[in-house]
């Protein structure tokens, strides 16, 4: 949340960044947001359930598999998506840096491999293309 500004953080967010901030001062600037929204006891006990909630569902996340979607996009199209000096919207690259800024280690993992898997697979299928197909078509 580097671009977005104390006051518009939501309540959850707040109190994230007061309860795992590395800034001191980005801390105490979260507590006292948090003490200008007056929130009663019944809403800050509410707060904290649906805090806990964000958290065990952040934690699933981290450890949750790529899906198949996102598997057979980063192994097929990876390689076939264009990469020019204008375009630079590759929806590959752009899912890789979102697992790795949200610390989704094992689709990160996964990724690479796929990736990998998706560079011998085209590899092979050129060779194949060149060695075996091309000559008997006489091209």
């Amino acid at each position: 949340m580097p671009n977005k500004k104390i006051y518009r953080y939501t309540n959850l967010e707040l109190l994230d960044q007061i309860k795992n901030g590395s800034s001191k001062t980005l801390v105490n600037q979260a507590q006292v947001e948090l003490d200008k929204r007056d929130l009663s006891h019944l809403e800050l006990n509410k707060l904290e359930e649906e805090y806990v909630k964000f958290k065990a569902y952040q934690e699933k996340r981290r450890d949750e598999p790529l899906t198949k979607e996102e598997w057979f996009n980063f192994f097929f199209w990876s390689f076939l998506q264009p990469n020019s000096r204008w375009i630079k919207d590759s929806f590959s690259e752009s899912e890789y840096e979102r697992f790795q800024t949200h610390g989704f280690d094992k689709k990160t993992k996964q990724a690479t491999e796929a990736k990998i898997f998706g560079f011998i697979f085209w590899f092979i299928i050129a060779t194949v293309l060149i060695f075996f197909v091309f000559p008997k078509l006489g091209l």
